[in-house]
């Protein structure tokens, strides 16, 4: 096991929101937990820029569509470098 890996890309949790964080100063989306009568809504949004990813039942949902838009977004990216001269 390595001692010294990087705690980073990970999910940081505070109060009603969770963040995914590159770094510990640069997060990409945010979970907030909405807490309604039957239960409860986590609105996931993308920081940059702030869009909304979706509305779910569950964190972990939120939390696997996050993941999903960000490899999404990377490939996206990758793909318009590669075709810039």
């Amino acid at each position: 096991m390595n001692v010294n890996a990087s705690p980073y890309p990970r999910w940081e949790r505070q109060g009603a929101v969770s963040r995914f964080l590159l770094d510990p100063n640069r997060s990409v989306y945010e979970i907030e937990e909405m807490e309604l009568i039957g239960g409860s809504l986590f609105v996931a949004l993308a920081l940059d820029p702030a869009d909304l990813v979706g509305q779910f039942e569950s964190e972990q949902n939120a939390k696997q569509a996050c993941a999903r838009d960000f490899t999404k977004r990377q490939s996206a990216g990758h793909a318009r470098r590669q075709r810039e001269p």
